[in-house]
């Protein structure tokens, strides 16, 4: 099945009524609407991006700003924006439409994914998290995003005669009850009263102290913005009386241009279908559940919950794909500060380094040397361990292959002790990118990617910016089918299947997958061991495939375990050698 071209048409133009050239304003360094592609560019299931402004002579800073920053722009009416997106969406050959207004440049990326998610699920022809009332806004003001099919905005730019319906592009697909399959995807909690977009020079300056908090970055999350302004109360208070336009109200100035016919499709244009029929459930809106790491999906349900360290913490099970994870938004293991000061003192009770877990890792390390022996992989010039502990498996592979080592880790005594040992050390991949590094030849992650909040987006992020185009992803996990994988800081739970799929639409092809037990056991596939490569021409977009009675597979496994470990203890469970 081909995977649909998911097109973002973000709405620009220059004569905002309210705050004239918003969108090429300065916001913490760089224009508002740079922010916004920036920020719309990070959503995974987006294929691609276009900036639609109008064909006015006021509006051509914009082009010659998309133009400079190498940024698709399509030019159309004025004030006849459906005929604008429509045009647009034609012209670049969307099969799915996702409406983002210029004026956001807060806009969350999961929050559009979570959206588009919504779409793809849900059989509808239009799914938004906001809509006009009576339905009641829970998405704070700035993270509007709005999806449809072609087909409806096909069918809208034929049928829409209302000025509001041309202006504000799709309110035709839900200003009508039944007309078509609308859901509505609300957020819980409810963040319907707070503003994060820029329409008034008021919007503009607290936009620029909230980007100023993130040291005027880009790369903050939903999540970390509402943090920041709860820090700062001024901000939402000082815009407690700005109004939010409705969807009725319509720029004054397009007169009776509005009521112009409609640019005429190209000559092989099929005829629109007749709109369809609304299902028997249309008007009931759904709840998203939390977004699944593997296909984006928002269709789970609580597998298990378990207390881990005096925390509750509950497991779902995507019911789209069968993949097994924690609820990131809400998992104390993903907040910032976690790994730097908190992670050690709760599994080992101390920050500092032990005799028992130093010798652990280096068994590991000797024994992941020899997996790579027997693949074969022969020569290493730079390799890089993220997650890198004490830098025992550095040290492994500067050894065996006479390798320049580097490594992340972010916890502070584990790091000093490997800087001690002569090895080049990171305390974030944040700051590793930011070095502008060499690609290296193998990048290693052992028990680091079921820490991971995205470990998608990581795998991908790896592939593109460290990992040379030869070069070896090594990486271990706990195996969710022999391992007891419920614990607070692991975010994701793999099978052999799971990790396969997460790896393959990451872009990589796998050329080895063991399943072992070593140091601790024999008789137990306890670890996922996985040797793959990037592939040259990796698909932007890939389906998920699903993969089945994972509760059930757990069961089994787990009630082999207990058996085995009372009929053959001491092989079951190995002394760690000194």
């Amino acid at each position: 099945m081909t995977e649909p071209k998911i097109l973002a048409i973000i709405q620009a133009r220059m004569s905002s009524s309210r705050l004239p050239g918003k969108v090429l304003r300065d916001l913490g360094g760089k224009p508002v609407l740079e922010r916004v592609i920036s920020r719309v560019s990070r959503a995974r299931h987006i294929s691609g991006l276009v900036v639609a402004t109008t064909s006015d002579s006021s509006d051509d800073p914009i082009e010659a700003f998309c133009v400079q920053k190498g940024t698709p722009v399509f030019r159309g009416s004025q004030y006849d924006v459906l005929d604008r997106f429509y045009q647009c969406a034609r012209q670049y050959q969307a099969d799915v439409i996702v409406r983002i207004t210029a004026d956001c440049p807060m806009i969350d990326p999961q929050e559009i994914d979570r959206v588009i998610a919504a779409f793809l699920e849900g059989d509808c022809d239009f799914a938004a998290n906001r809509l006009p009332p009576p339905q009641k806004r829970t998405s704070p003001i700035g993270m509007d995003t709005e999806v449809c099919s072609f087909a409806a905005l096909e069918q809208a730019w034929q049928h829409a005669a209302e000025n509001f319906e041309r202006e504000h592009v799709l309110p035709y697909l839900y200003d009508t009850p039944g007309r078509f399959r609308v859901r509505l995807v609300d957020t819980a909690p409810d963040m319907g009263q707070l503003r994060f977009t820029v329409d008034t020079e008021e919007d503009l300056q607290v936009a620029r102290a909230i980007y100023a908090g993130f040291g005027n970055s880009d790369d903050f999350s939903l999540e970390d913005l509402l943090r920041l302004s709860a820090q700062n109360p001024q901000w939402q208070h000082s815009l407690a009386g700005v109004q939010h336009k409705s969807f009725l109200d319509v720029d004054e100035r397009a007169g009776d241009k509005l009521q112009e016919p409609a640019s005429p499709p190209a000559a092989d244009a099929a005829e629109a279908p007749v709109a369809p029929e609304a299902p028997s459930n249309a008007g009931a809106f759904a709840h998203a559940s939390p977004r699944c790491p593997l296909c984006g999906a928002r269709q789970a349900r609580v597998l298990e919950k378990v207390s881990s360290f005096g925390f509750s913490v509950p497991y779902y099970l995507c019911k789209a794909c069968g993949f097994v994870f924690q609820d990131a938004a809400a998992s104390k293991a993903a907040e910032p500060a976690f790994y730097a000061e908190t992670y050690r003192k709760l599994y080992q009770a101390s920050e500092e380094p032990t005799p028992k877990d130093l010798r652990q890792q280096s068994l590991r390390a000797a024994e992941q040397v020899r997996f790579l022996h027997s693949c074969p992989v022969k020569t290493l010039g730079r390799v890089l361990d993220i997650g890198a502990s004490s830098g025992r498996m550095l040290l492994a592979l500067r050894e065996a292959y006479q390798a320049e080592a580097v490594g992340v880790e972010p916890g502070n005594a584990y790091r000093a002790l490997a800087e001690a040992e002569g090895l080049r050390m990171y305390p974030s991949l944040e700051s590793l990118l930011a070095s502008q590094p060499q690609p290296f030849d193998l990048v290693s992650l052992m028990h680091v990617l079921e820490h991971f909040d995205d470990p998608l987006g990581s795998l991908r992020q790896i592939r593109e910016k460290l990992l040379s185009p030869a070069g070896w992803l090594l990486l271990e996990v706990p195996n969710f089918y022999a391992h007891n994988s419920y614990e607070l800081a692991h975010l994701s739970c793999f099978t052999p299947a799971s990790l396969k799929e997460m790896l393959r639409k990451a872009g990589y092809r796998v050329v080895s997958l063991r399943k072992h037990g070593y140091p601790r056991s024999k008789l137990f596939p306890l670890f996922l061991n996985v040797l793959a490569v990037p592939l040259e021409n990796p698909p932007e977009l890939a389906q998920t495939r699903v993969e089945r009675c994972v509760p059930v597979r757990r069961k089994l496994a787990m009630l082999r375990r207990r058996v085995l470990s009372r009929l053959l203890p001491r092989r079951a469970w190995l002394p760690l050698e000194g």
